[in-house]
């Protein structure tokens, strides 16, 4: 399956990669309510097709500048909702405070979740 999305502040792709589901998000600029909308039903998509075989996801978070309130809740919500849905997830940013909320997070996930200043890095980390 392949599958690219772009919305006003996400753009999404869904691949395979290596035998495993692979879902790359960039999240771009202010982030709204209306984005979560056309990203959790994607992503909800890509755990499924992936059955037993959890995805890994890749998160760009580089070029964000934030969420409204409604899209922090929903991002908080869908985040809780799969926390156990994926293999690995590998966040790429460039501030501190994303760094650290990955570092809070990952302890509340059954997956393995790492934090990447670095693209290439978290991609060969997924892939390895």
């Amino acid at each position: 399956m392949s599958v690219e999305i772009d919305t006003r502040g996400i753009g999404i792709s869904v691949i395979m990669d290596g035998g495993r589901e692979l879902v790359k998000i960039v999240l771009e600029g202010k982030l709204h309510h209306e984005d979560y909308e056309v990203l959790i039903p994607v992503i909800e998509r890509a755990i499924e097709a992936a059955g037993e075989r959890k995805p890994d996801i890749l998160i760009d978070m580089r070029p964000f500048e934030g969420w409204t309130f409604e899209a922090a809740l929903d991002d908080l919500k869908f985040g809780l909702k799969i926390r156990n849905a994926f293999h690995r997830m590998a966040i790429v940013g460039d501030k501190k405070w994303e760094e650290i909320s990955v570092e809070l997070f990952r302890h509340f996930t059954g997956g393995e979740m790492r934090f990447f200043e670095d693209y290439d890095a978290a991609l060969a980390w997924l892939r390895g």
